[in-house]
């Protein structure tokens, strides 16, 4: 079978809760040479209420449907093997703007109606121009499109085939401009090549991290009414980002709880900045100016270490 190349799109009704609930797929087929083999806009009744802003006059960029017709078409459920064909194909590989969000949108639509995954692999055009262009965070498509000089003329935002149609020729724009084809781009960005078993991991971890990062905070500015020890009497903070290891933070927050100190979200002045073990001696200068004490991770385990 010959290689193909499938660039999608999603639109959502809303994302309460941090799930997306899906009312359009659009996808563009082509081939090597940028030629379309087979596009869509697969339009479903996404069965919730759809978030004020997506119909609203003073909204720059509305839904490409009414409600109505949104309502009138059948669920996810209805298109979930159909898309599941187009998306693992053999020999197809598959391109998004932002995929990762979409990505989720169709993990969360398929634990929703419970029906199997969509398993594929996805490359995010969005993060192969930003870093070309050297932007950590870059314009969005209809931005970048303008920027590489695609007629846009005929295409609605936000209606999902034409944003997918957009994907593309934005891609045959960047493989033009750099003189490379698709194949050769995607195979210089497999790195960031993300699949759904990564992204499913990558959740849980997100997870996890934002439960643990919520019971750090119920300890901001709490004093133990019984202590093993007063050794970490204080007031005390991270003087590194928690989030790079929430479990470690956690831990250490409960050493500071259990020992009498306080922990403090963060510190102006008259206290105690944990830090990590090669944290610079700059750095714990300045903390000293401001009449901070600095300890290291190491230091400090050692200060509650029970004989």
């Amino acid at each position: 079978m010959d290689k193909s190349y499938l660039f999608f799109d999603i639109e959502c009704a809303n994302c309460f809760d941090g799930v997306g609930k899906m009312c359009s797929f659009g996808y563009v087929v082509v081939d090597e040479d940028f030629n379309v083999l087979d596009s869509d806009d697969v339009v479903m009744n996404p069965e919730t209420e759809f978030d004020w802003y997506l119909f609203d006059p003073k909204n720059k960029c509305n839904l490409a449907y009414s409600k109505d017709y949104f309502r009138m078409q059948h669920n996810f459920e209805a298109y979930h093997s159909g898309i599941k064909k187009l998306m693992e194909m053999t020999d197809r590989k598959i391109v998004g703007f932002s995929s990762a969000n979409d990505m989720g949108f169709l993990v969360s639509a398929c634990e929703r109606y419970n029906l199997p995954d969509i398993n594929y692999a996805c490359y995010d055009l969005a993060v192969i121009v930003n870093t070309a262009n050297n932007v950590e965070k870059g314009k969005g498509l209809e931005e970048w499109c303008d920027v590489y000089g695609v007629d846009k003329s005929g295409l609605v935002p936000h209606k999902s085939v034409d944003d997918a149609m957009m994907t593309m020729l934005l891609a045959k724009a960047f493989c033009e401009k750099t003189g490379i084809g698709i194949e050769e781009l995607l195979e210089k960005n497999k790195g960031i090549k993300l699949s759904v078993e990564k992204y499913l991991e990558q959740r849980e971890i997100s997870r996890h991290n934002k439960e643990v990062c919520a019971k750090i905070a119920e300890l901001y500015g709490k004093k133990a009414r019984a202590f093993l020890t007063q050794r970490l009497k204080g007031n005390y903070a991270f003087g590194f980002k928690i989030k790079n290891n929430v479990d470690e933070a956690y831990r250490l927050a409960n050493l500071v709880y259990k020992h009498g100190g306080i922990l403090m979200k963060s510190l102006k002045s008259n206290g105690t900045i944990i830090v990590e073990d090669d944290c610079s001696e700059n750095a714990v200068a300045e903390m000293k100016k401001r009449n901070l004490k600095a300890i290291t991770v190491s230091e400090f385990c050692d200060l509650v270490r029970m004989e």
